[in-house]
């Protein structure tokens, strides 16, 4: 039996497409290694750009951020466009696919605010059931999305995510 030696684990690797420039054909990846090389003597923790095929590495560092640089580089297809900002598309729900916690602190605060205002008009009506109402009429079409803290909300111009 043979033994074999330690090596660093491979958490994460991306693939990444080399197509029309000088490195087709190679098999590249953007991978985390963190470990014991024992034919090394040496701890890896860092991020890689590396050809699986020969072994060839074009890049390594701790930060991603080296890495990756190195690999978009490596990827760019001649006569591509420059890279350009894309907006995250925001997914809008309508309101019956709210969580109900959510929808409850919405319905809950704006009958807060109407329970005042109906007592300066003499209004008698229901505040809870007031708002219940105007949600429903208002804000059940897809005007609703979830932000990064997991809360949802309506979007500023609901009337626009109209269809």
């Amino acid at each position: 039996m043979t033994n074999q030696l330690e090596t660093p684990e491979v958490y994460d690797r991306i693939r990444l497409a080399c197509q029309g420039n000088q490195h087709l054909g190679r098999n590249l990846v953007l991978e985390y290694i963190d470990g014991y090389d024992e034919a090394e003597d040496k701890h890896h923790d860092e991020w890689r750009v590396i050809d699986l095929d020969t072994g060839e590495v074009f890049a390594k560092d701790r930060d991603p951020r080296a890495a990756l640089q190195v690999a978009s580089v490596m990827t760019i297809i001649e006569g591509s466009n420059a890279h350009v900002y894309v907006r995250e598309a925001v997914r809008y729900r309508q309101f019956k696919d709210v969580p109900l916690a959510d929808k409850l602190r919405h319905i809950n605060e704006h009958a807060k605010d109407l329970e005042q205002e109906f007592k300066l008009t003499c209004d008698d009506r229901c505040p809870l059931q007031a708002a219940m109402e105007h949600y429903q009429q208002c804000y059940s079409h897809a005007c609703w999305y979830q932000q990064d803290n997991g809360n949802w909300y309506i979007a500023s111009d609901a009337s626009a995510t109209r269809k």
